[in-house]
């Protein structure tokens, strides 16, 4: 049977399908608002569900025929091509919104799609190893109720039941509820990917998101305290105590807490388990909440006597370590051969002197990430003969952020990494940071991606003009994120007497989570007048909010303009990520 592309079918499609197509393509134009007059009521969703179940329960399986086989995949395109029509518009015309009587069309015509494609999917002719994997994201991606997500999966069909049953990783799982009451499923000999978060309820976890929210993939034990009362100390104690009769089968382990005694729980019974062997931890973040009492900027701790990581114990496998406003005593831990390294809100009472911090970057030759955010080495003032910077070959990842501008020229000093492809630097205001970026200028040559939030310099002619001196040391450039910057910062992009000399010539793809709308409109304009146009600008819900109907057809006739909602990820930012070429 021939491929048919999605082109080809829209020039097949019904006479009444391709004029509601041609009106929903008109109103990329500013001055369409809407497609026709409408119908004068839409049904609801609820009489759209209604509709849809009466089609469900009316159907009768049986085996298909070729030629029922082609009709129904025909009719599933049909649709199909009627959602990417509409989604694109929709993509393109944001942050205005598409017509009623449009977006009741779109949610009808996926809803007609998927009804369609289901019936003739071969799923079941897919091998073994390829439903294995897809069931295990269905239940990773169902946290707050895995355990109904995995029971679903099993009532399925026969085959589905045989496949789910047979693979260890789905089961081998613990939950633990409310206050440490438990509900344990099969426990095997599989490694062990634990999640453990003490206050469910904590709004104020921004440090600890991201940990969270990657490597969902990777999940195989889930400790799920969704709407349940926050951990106690006591609480923490009996179920890590329980848990840590697996301590040498766990793989990754990644504890949020609210306070003190549970953190300290954690690491009392870290050193009491970590003598005994923990061969198969390749990832262990301990995230410390409880920032609401806590000034980041002068942080002082209770007096706290710490100890060393896993008691002083080798983690042959540890790649990945994350400390978030927690201590260990970093002269009798042992931590080498990371790949990732993410410390975060330490006071100097509980930094690594420099000489152990460049100790503990040599002992991690191939070092991929390196996160400081308000933690680092104790400061030193220099005292003669400079100390050889540690080299940092495989480092493509570093995040700098909350430092006085003497301290991060001092950081920056104790390493050097010319392979590094994504740089964010934040919190780095309060000050004139100008002599930083100038110590930088030419360290970072390979950098495509480049966060900047909350930045801080001169803004004398002198200043911006090494500042753009500075963007031209990475002249490789690609994707910009940008927030809470003066607005002088978007005038480092071009040279006050050569203008037409571009500035970051690869830049295309920006994520602007704040600016003045009148800034960033005029700023895409220019770096389309001196010929280095941007293709994409993705901003917030907020910003999205505060364009007017002339900032969006400015926008709209330079790039594509894109909504972003707070915490994803783009495709050209995980391309860039990837070691890809231009997206």
């Amino acid at each position: 049977m021939p491929t048919i592309t999605l082109s080809e079918l829209a020039s097949k499609l019904p006479a009444a399908d391709q004029e509601f197509i041609a009106r929903v393509e008109a109103l990329r134009s500013p001055d369409v608002t809407a497609t026709h007059a409408g119908p004068a009521h839409l049904p609801s969703q609820k009489a759209i569900s209604e509709h849809f179940s009466r089609i469900v329960a009316s159907w009768v399986p049986h085996p298909f025929t070729p030629q029922e086989k082609q009709a129904i995949r025909l009719d599933a395109l049909r649709y199909l091509v009627i959602v990417r029509q509409i989604e694109a518009v929709q993509r393109d015309i944001y942050p205005r919104e598409l017509p009623e009587e449009v977006y009741a069309q779109l949610l009808f015509a996926r809803q007609s799609y998927m009804l369609r494609y289901f019936r003739v999917f071969r799923v079941n002719d897919l091998p073994t190893e390829i439903i294995s994997n897809i069931l295990r994201f269905v239940v990773w991606d169902s946290m707050k109720r895995p355990v109904d997500a995995r029971l679903r999966v099993t009532w399925t069909c026969r085959r589905w039941r045989e496949i789910a049953l047979n693979d260890s990783t789905l089961w081998n799982a613990i939950w633990f509820r409310g206050s440490g009451s438990s509900d344990r499923s099969r426990m095997g000999l599989a490694p062990l990917d634990v999640r453990i978060d003490g206050d469910p309820n904590n709004d104020d976890q921004d440090d600890v998101s991201e940990s969270l929210e990657s490597d969902a993939s990777s999940s195989d034990i889930t400790v799920d305290l969704s709407e349940q009362p926050a951990m106690t100390a006591s609480d923490m104690r009996q179920m890590l105590l329980r848990l840590f009769t697996k301590l040498a089968s766990i793989r990754m382990l990644i504890i949020v807490v609210d306070d003190w005694k549970s953190a300290l729980v954690v690491l009392e019974l870290l050193k009491a388990g970590g003598p005994s062997g923990v061969p198969m931890l390749q990832r262990f973040e301990l995230h410390r909440g409880g920032l609401k009492n806590e000034d980041r900027k002068s942080l002082a701790w209770p007096s706290i006597i710490a100890e060393p990581f896993l008691g002083g114990a080798t983690a042959p496998s540890l790649a990945y370590l994350s400390l978030n406003g927690v201590p260990i005593d970093w002269s009798r831990s042992v931590l080498e051969n990371l790949t990732t390294f993410d410390i975060r809100r330490l006071p100097a009472s509980h930094s690594p002197d420099a000489a152990r911090f460049r100790e503990v970057l040599t002992n991690c030759p191939r070092l991929q990430k390196l996160s400081m955010d308000g933690a680092g080495p104790k400061f030193e003032e220099s005292t003669g003969e400079p100390i050889p910077p540690v080299p940092l070959p495989h480092l493509r990842t570093l995040v700098i952020a909350d430092f006085s501008r003497e301290y991060a020229m001092f950081l920056f000093s104790q390493f050097t990494a010319p392979n590094v492809n994504d740089l964010t630097l934040m919190n780095l205001c309060g000050d004139d940071y100008l002599p930083l970026f100038l110590q930088l200028t030419s360290a970072f040559p390979k950098v495509r991606l480049l966060t900047a939030y909350s930045v801080q310099f001169e803004s004398s002619p002198q200043g911006l003009a090494s500042m753009t001196r500075w963007l031209d040391s990475m002249p490789l450039l690609a994707y910009l994120r940008v927030a809470n910057v003066a607005n002088q910062f978007f005038g480092i992009f071009f040279r006050a007497h050569d203008p037409r000399n571009p500035v970051a010539p690869k830049l295309i793809t920006v994520d602007c989570q704040s600016i003045e709308p009148h800034i960033l409109c005029q700023w895409a304009k220019d770096r389309s007048q001196f010929g280095t146009p941007l293709k994409k600008i993705y901003i917030s819900e907020d910003l999205g909010a505060r364009l007017n109907n002339d900032h969006i057809k400015t926008l709209t006739t330079l790039c594509t303009l894109a909504k972003l909602p707070r915490g994803a990820t783009t495709p050209e930012e995980e391309y860039l990520s990837a070691g890809l070429g231009s997206p």
